[in-house]
């Protein structure tokens, strides 16, 4: 009897043992997991903050390419390297690559960034649809097709109620379903008063006949029509996909917009040309007024 009951009480420490390595192994192994959880978490996070630093020194200098080598943060390691199409051409005109890397020991995360370095303001044509037969112009009137943006990556933020408000304010809303301008509407000048532009809005379509100049932003919510040989003195905004602004008439002649073109829609100079000239008077004032709250640079992508 004595016997037996050694031998059971030897056999249920072996067990008890047996469970507390296993227990403790368990603990161990758990361990390690959170351990390599956070560690992974804290490179995770290293990355995403090297990232950030590269897309605050860019929105500071759209210029700056130098990137950070090897910098040591709370005992992680980040790289980060910032390249544009002149390194990478398939990337595509004024985009920005940020690529940050982060490291502790063997365990490493990326975050990887595109922006778009230039705002709409920097073009004479900011155009979300196609644009056919457009000539863009640089302020001075040389030929420069750099600024000419169609399928654009993005639309800028605009305050399409200040606008209509301010329209309203001024007298300036055309209920036709085509509206046509005399010469010199509607005042013979971009401004209303002081540094206050002209505002129209139009909520049907906007023509401009041969030998007419008009002046302002005009905010249209059908077509825009310019005959050969009209000019715009001012802003073309289009806030509609479905709206276009093409050449019209039998007046082959160029037809002018001297400040810039911002559409949701297309544009289409066949049957003439349409020439817009970047002017950046009226665009800042454009800017200024009704759309102040657009980054110098925009994130396309994050991953």
């Amino acid at each position: 009897m004595g016997k037996t009951l050694l031998i059971l009480m030897a056999g249920f420490a072996a067990s008890f043992g047996l469970l507390a390595v296993g227990k403790n192994r368990r603990l161990v192994e758990s361990v390690d997991r959170m351990a390599g959880q956070f560690s992974a978490y804290k490179v995770k996070n290293a990355a995403a903050s090297g990232a950030y630093m590269a897309l605050n020194r860019l929105y500071l200098n759209k210029t700056w390419r130098t990137g950070y080598s090897n910098l040591v943060i709370a005992g992680d390691t980040l790289s980060v390297t910032v390249i544009d199409n002149s390194t990478e051409p398939s990337l595509g005109l004024y985009r920005v690559k940020v690529t940050a890397s982060g490291h502790n020991g063997a365990t490493s995360n990326q975050t990887q960034v595109v922006v778009f370095d230039r705002g709409s303001h920097e073009f004479a044509v900011w155009a979300k649809d196609t644009v056919i037969n457009i000539t863009t112009k640089d302020s001075l009137g040389m030929v420069d097709p750099a600024l000419r943006m169609q399928k654009a990556p993005f639309m800028p933020k605009i305050d399409h109620q200040n606008l209509v408000d301010e329209a309203e304010d001024q007298d300036h809303v055309e209920n036709h379903s085509t509206f046509t301008p005399d010469d010199g509407y509607p005042n013979g000048s971009f401004y209303y008063s002081g540094s206050t532009p002209n505002v129209t809005h139009v909520l049907g379509n906007l023509k401009v006949k041969s030998d007419r100049t008009v002046y302002g932003i005009f905010v249209v919510e059908g077509n825009v029509l310019l005959a050969g040989e009209s000019t715009v003195q001012g802003i073309l905004y289009l806030p509609n996909a479905s709206s276009t602004l093409t050449h019209t008439g039998g007046n082959t002649d160029e037809s002018l917009v001297k400040g810039g073109v911002l559409t949701w829609g297309m544009m289409d100079g066949t049957g003439g040309n349409i020439a817009v000239r970047h002017f950046p008077q009226f665009i800042q004032k454009f800017i200024v007024n009704y759309a102040p709250d657009n980054p110098p640079i925009r994130v396309l992508s994050w991953k």
